[in-house]
């Protein structure tokens, strides 16, 4: 019986890769790291539209994956895999942004929902019900719900793109905005430290069910068919509280954005 081929150590093949420029142990990380293209599209490109093909997204993630391989620096001991998401991420949304694939009215119902929440919890001081923003859009809850399916993947989209890094490693607007504040320590490290603070106080006053998904989803990865059957409820309703605690994280970005603008 044959033996199966045991897979060369990678610490080797990144030895051999950038000491020795080889092109064959470049492959094998390429093959061997291929699983964070599908993690981060999976992520990223669900709810999207028929017309958009899911094996050229994996092609712009094949780009930005053999990019953050060429561009890594093992002299900074970062962990490659966190590193090569950022780069995957970003192909994937530059190619998304380039097809301009949300509708005009798709658009117009996201900023609608985004700013009635906005609003209710304004006047409130807590985050707002189904019922209360319902109410004030003028809309059943039913009607709600169903615009929230619907909106999915152009609310994650966006929120991807607000803290997405320009491809010449400058940072785009929010993100560069948070960096001229941290002038004294501008690093991707302080950076990051302060969006993920942004982040977790956002998380925090989530309510208590979108706080789970959130946990589920990107804590411990787990799609929103595992999340909708851990949960007792369908698909369909994790994705809309799913959309629902992005719309609310995104405005926490968007509200700490404007008061560094501002400041």
């Amino acid at each position: 019986m044959a033996m199966a081929k045991q897979q060369r150590p990678a610490e080797e093949d990144w030895r051999l890769f950038k000491e020795c420029g080889n092109e064959d142990a470049r492959g094998r990380l390429a093959e061997r790291y291929l699983p964070l293209v599908r993690y981060v599209i999976d992520r990223i490109a669900y709810k999207l539209p028929a017309f958009i093909e899911r094996d050229d997204l994996i092609s712009e993630g094949i780009l930005g994956l053999i990019d953050a391989l060429d561009k890594f620096d093992m002299s900074r001991l970062n962990k490659f895999e966190t590193y090569a998401i950022v780069r995957i991420r970003g192909a994937v949304l530059d190619s998304l942004r380039q097809m301009d694939w949300v509708p005009r009215t798709l658009r117009q119902k996201s900023r609608d929902i985004e700013t009635a929440f906005n609003e209710v919890e304004r006047e409130l001081g807590r985050p707002a019900t189904d019922e209360e923003v319902s109410q004030k859009l003028g809309i059943s809850t039913d009607e709600l719900n169903e615009t929230l399916g619907d909106i999915a993947g152009s609310v994650v989209f966006s929120f991807e793109e607000l803290l997405q890094m320009s491809d010449d490693d400058k940072p785009l607007p929010f993100i560069a905005r948070v960096k001229n504040e941290t002038a004294a320590d501008p690093s991707d490290t302080t950076v990051k430290k302060e969006v993920k603070k942004i982040l977790t106080k956002a998380v925090e006053k989530l309510p208590e069910n979108e706080k789970i998904v959130v946990g589920l989803y990107y804590v411990e990865s787990m799609t929103l068919k595992q999340i909708g059957e851990a949960m007792g409820v369908t698909e369909s309703r994790v994705c809309q509280i799913h959309t629902k605690a992005m719309l609310r994280m995104k405005s926490a970005l968007m509200e700490r954005d404007r008061e560094i603008f501002f400041d």
